[in-house]
């Protein structure tokens, strides 16, 4: 636990034992990496994928879901990529590899079992979404952002149920950012965007992860960062939220309209409804997967 009166680099605190965490299989983190190549060798993803049993389990489950229902049997990681081609199964493997890590409930936030995962899926669906119709380069980097970009709640989840028994709670509501900052020096963003970086995942992924709270939107965010944290906040206001508002007094939506963000990612705007009922299509099928 960081101590009350935390030094500087309070998220290398939170982070330092980090290989504790059970959910972090050392394959699905390298299958996480490759998998960012816009490059990547099918052969190297697939045979890393096979070392891992319960990754690959997963995987043939989501390939032969409801999705991809009409299609016959998929047996293997290779026969999946050659039939559904490179990209859908990096978005697959991406998916798995990060399940485990987000599914377990997290008692703190007030969340139950799959519930952080649910918001995750429904994030990256719908930042994937934007992305495409944004022309962004690398759609399993956005996704990846996306899908973790709530991950510093993981490393978080025990510190605050601690901190909290220790100290009075805020008297005003505040935005629920604002009140981890109160409780922890810190945020999960910005302990997301630490443990990404210690993981040796590229910028692309971790910036997008450290600011997708940004209360003011700067022309100096890259596209990744300004899908990522208006799909988000989309989410959350389509009702796909994470912690009871009313369980530590705060404001789930207390931030800024997303109408300046919507502006500024191209083709967004005069998309928007086709963008949502793709969303929904998506995710909705998807559901069967969680």
């Amino acid at each position: 636990m960081v101590p009350y009166g935390a030094p500087m680099n309070i998220e290398d605190e939170y982070i330092k034992n980090v290989e504790e965490l059970p959910s972090c299989p050392e394959i699905a983190l390298e299958v996480l990496l490759i998998a960012q190549d816009e490059e990547c060798d099918f052969q190297a993803l697939a045979d890393k994928i096979d070392r891992d049993l319960n990754l690959t389990a997963n995987m043939l489950r989501m390939g032969n879901s409801v999705i991809y229902g009409y299609m016959k049997k998929i047996s293997s990681v290779k026969d999946m990529i050659v039939r559904l081609g490179l990209n859908n199964v990096k978005l697959i493997a991406i998916t798995s590899a990060s399940s485990a890590l987000l599914k377990p409930s997290k008692e703190a936030y007030g969340l139950a079992y799959g519930a952080l995962w649910r918001h995750s899926y429904a994030t990256a669906i719908l930042a994937s979404i934007i992305g495409n119709y944004a022309k962004v380069d690398n759609e399993a980097t956005l996704y990846t952002a996306a899908l973790l970009h709530d991950v510093g709640k993981v490393i978080l989840d025990r510190p605050l149920q601690a901190e909290i028994l220790n100290r009075e709670p805020p008297e005003q509501k505040m935005s629920f950012v604002d009140f981890e900052d109160y409780i922890l020096h810190t945020n999960h963003a910005k302990v997301g965007m630490a443990l990404l970086e210690s993981w040796g995942l590229p910028d692309d992924i971790c910036i997008p992860v450290g600011y997708h709270h940004l209360r003011e939107m700067s022309d100096q965010a890259d596209m990744n960062t300004k899908i990522v944290y208006l799909a988000n906040l989309l989410i959350e206001n389509m009702g796909i939220l994470l912690t009871d508002p009313e369980m530590y007094n705060f404001n789930v939506h207390d931030q800024e309209d997303p109408a300046a963000v919507m502006a500024e990612v191209p083709n967004f705007a005069g998309n928007k409804e086709f963008i949502i009922d793709t969303f929904f299509e998506k995710y909705s099928d998807g559901l069967s997967l969680l």
